[in-house]
């Protein structure tokens, strides 16, 4: 009886042992195992180790003849095993010999530190095939930099700046070009009622009473006439009522034999803006050819020089 008792607890022990065993281990693999010089190689790790285990890694910045670039966190993949990966690359040609890789681990409430590793790799780094045939070419392309908003301002600016130096480079340039006031031709200011019978040509022409357009018709013929009233008198007729405009007409001489047609159609004019008349068609020939009735009567006649100074003066008083 006492004999099979021994042999079961012998039993349990080395099935204990052998389980603890087999929860300690790490296991190392890359996705290839041939590489160029300069290459990043990805280094995969899982291990296996009694649950609830703190693991860190061993590690320098070297490993052999590899330089370490980058160590990811240790990832839990369950309670008694974990996966991280560490990148590498190797900057010479040959085999490169990844060593194992240490891992410490510690059990909670247990100040005892234990180290597990990794098995080693070959690897074969190979250098990048150069074909002489083609011109010299970098092994890996320019990395990008994205630009930071300083540095983009900073070059909106000088752009601007660039563009606005040129701009009055531009203007000095033409302005330098020009010619002197003394060489530009000026042409002689147009008389108020060489203006006004212009626009009545122009407005006669346009035929807006026969097309129906009597409120525009009769706008357009009073704005001409008051117009010609402020280049010809002096006074702001545009801005005044029919009443004003005859009360600043009687204070000019010339202008007595106008009142009564200008007061006719300025006050038709009112009416058909205002009151919604609608004139007779004679009315609408009445008002284009009053128009230029008054204009005609009223316009400074042009002195010749065989003219006498008096002459001269006494239109200037008109």
């Amino acid at each position: 009886m006492k004999r099979s008792v021994v042999i079961v607890v012998l039993g349990l022990a080395c099935a204990s042992i052998g389980l603890h065993a087999q929860t300690q281990d790490a296991r190392a693999w890359t996705d290839s195992t041939t590489f160029y010089v300069g290459d990043p190689i990805t280094v995969h790790v899982e291990l296996h180790h009694p649950a609830d285990a703190a693991v860190n890694v061993l590690l320098a910045d070297t490993l052999g003849t590899l330089f370490v670039l980058n160590r990811d966190s240790i990832h839990e993949s369950t309670n008694s095993s974990s996966r991280t990966s560490l990148t590498m690359a190797a900057y010479d040609s040959g085999t490169a010999i990844v060593p194992p890789i240490q891992f410490a681990y510690q059990l909670p409430n247990d100040s005892t530190i234990n180290i597990i590793a990794t098995n080693p790799l070959v690897l074969k780094i190979r250098l990048v095939e150069v074909d002489t045939a083609l011109g010299i070419k970098d092994i890996k392309p320019v990395l990008s930099i994205p630009l930071t908003v300083a540095e983009l301002s900073l070059i909106v600016g000088s752009l601007v700046a660039i563009a606005v130096l040129a701009y009055n480079i531009y203007l000095y340039r033409k302005r330098k070009k020009e010619r002197t006031p003394e060489d530009v031709y000026i042409p002689p200011e147009k008389p108020a009622h060489v203006i006004a019978l212009e626009e009545l040509a122009i407005l006669k022409e346009k035929r807006l009473w026969q097309q129906g357009l009597i409120k525009p018709f009769y706008s357009e013929a009073t704005e001409i006439v008051r117009r010609y009233f402020e280049n010809r008198y002096g006074f702001m007729s545009l801005e005044k009522t029919t009443e004003e405009t005859l009360s600043d007409l009687r204070q000019f001489p010339s202008a007595h034999p106008i009142i009564e047609p200008t007061n006719r159609i300025l006050r038709r004019a009112d009416l058909v803006k205002f009151a919604k008349y609608e004139p007779s068609i004679p009315d609408h020939e009445d008002m284009l050819a009053t128009a230029f009735e008054i204009i005609d009567k009223t316009r400074v006649i042009e002195m010749k020089p065989l003219e006498t100074n008096e002459a001269a003066k006494e239109a200037a008083h008109v």
